[in-house]
């Protein structure tokens, strides 16, 4: 389980990759200090993750564990209430990340929660259907870790009326998706097979 969480950790920062954000994120310590999630969010919803709310985040956090979990926490603060108020879900199934084991220890399992919050709020916006296509692109692996992250905060949400249809089709999108991945899976099993049987040959 642990090592689920730590690829869990792995690959969701892989995925923050594709956002591009100024700040690093290279490595578990890079996230640590909230800049570069905090820049992602900022893409996913501008008006809600506005510039006014970058700016109250410390950016001269290097090695203070205290500012950087300060940081952490106002992001943890305002990705709830993105959830509550403008996705309108409950995510009293999920246990919130523990930020201060993030800020002091780059913790792989904290960080993969709150990554996965963040993965929530990309595939849930309005700008969803571009955020999925993202997703088809990364390598395979990668995205069968993302695909069951976004499985697993479906599960843990109780949906309101509203979000219980945006949630079906996204829900439709993702099994499509998941689909489509085990078919290209069975192809490429079937095609090492053949290349295998020519080899022999």
């Amino acid at each position: 389980m642990e090592n689920n969480k730590t690829a869990l950790a792995e690959s969701l920062k892989i995925w923050l990759q594709t956002f591009n954000t100024t700040a690093p994120c290279r490595t578990m310590e890079d996230l640590t200090t909230g800049a570069a999630i905090s820049q992602a969010l900022h893409q996913i919803d501008p008006a809600w993750f506005s510039d006014g709310w970058l700016s109250r985040l410390k950016t001269d956090v290097d090695g203070n564990w205290r500012l950087k979990m300060n940081n952490l926490k106002k992001i943890l603060q305002m990705v709830v209430d993105y959830y509550n108020e403008v996705l309108t879900q409950e995510i009293s199934g999920f246990s919130l990340p523990d930020v201060s084991l993030v800020a002091e220890h780059a913790d792989p399992v904290e960080l993969g929660r709150l990554l996965q919050l963040i993965l929530g709020c990309a595939v849930r916006c309005e700008r969803k259907q571009e955020y999925i296509q993202i997703i088809m692109t990364l390598e395979e692996s990668v995205q069968h870790v993302v695909m069951t992250a976004i499985q697993e905060l479906m599960i843990k949400e109780p949906a309101t009326p509203f979000g219980a249809e945006l949630s079906g089709d996204l829900e439709q999108q993702l099994k499509k998706a998941l689909e489509e991945l085990s078919e290209l899976r069975s192809e490429k099993e079937a095609l090492a097979q053949r290349c295998q049987e020519l080899d022999m040959q």
